[in-house]
């Protein structure tokens, strides 16, 4: 039996939901990491940029598009770390004491709720995806294709619905247990 099992009670589910909690843990620093790297890219080509105009006296060709790039990556990938780290923003209400009850059905409900919000995200995305593949759209100065750009967004949200739906699962089968 392995040690989640063993701390769960024996429940070989929570042993695997727990495992793969810890995958998508692993998955998601990797990305902010990556992320984070990208949006340090993108301060350095704003830098050598300017610094370039104040020496050439012209601006780094490709930079808004290398730029808009490295952002992209930045945000998108940071997104499944803030829901798999839980660094997104609440709020305490003042009655939260007295609805205790109330108000810990809906902590458990808002993986669920954020799950379903970034699933339906994805699948708009994906279709706005999918029209720029067709159309071959490129970014202007340097012909990137803008499909890479949406790469990075979707898979944000692909993984960010998983690690939500990961929590929901971790948070139904602490609360079948207790």
């Amino acid at each position: 039996m392995t040690h989640h099992a063993e701390k769960s009670g024996g429940s070989r589910l929570y042993a695997a939901v727990c495992h793969i909690d810890h995958f998508m843990n692993r998955l998601t620093d990797i990305l902010a990491f990556v992320g984070m790297a990208a949006l340090i890219g993108a301060i350095a080509i704003v830098v050598i940029d300017i610094v370039w105009r104040r020496i050439g006296g012209q601006s780094l060709v490709g930079a808004v598009d290398l730029t808009q790039f490295c952002v992209m990556a930045a945000a998108s990938w940071a997104i499944p770390y803030a829901f798999s780290a839980h660094a997104h923003v609440t709020v305490d209400l003042i009655g939260k004491n007295r609805l205790r009850i109330l108000f810990k059905t809906i902590d458990r409900l808002i993986p669920l709720l954020c799950a379903g919000l970034m699933a339906f995200l994805l699948y708009l995305s994906w279709g706005r995806a999918m029209e720029q593949w067709t159309y071959g759209d490129v970014s202007q100065n340097l012909a990137i294709p803008m499909i890479l750009f949406w790469a990075f967004l979707l898979t944000g949200m692909a993984i960010s619905t998983l690690v939500c739906l990961v929590q929901f699962l971790k948070l139904l089968l602490t609360d079948e247990k207790s």
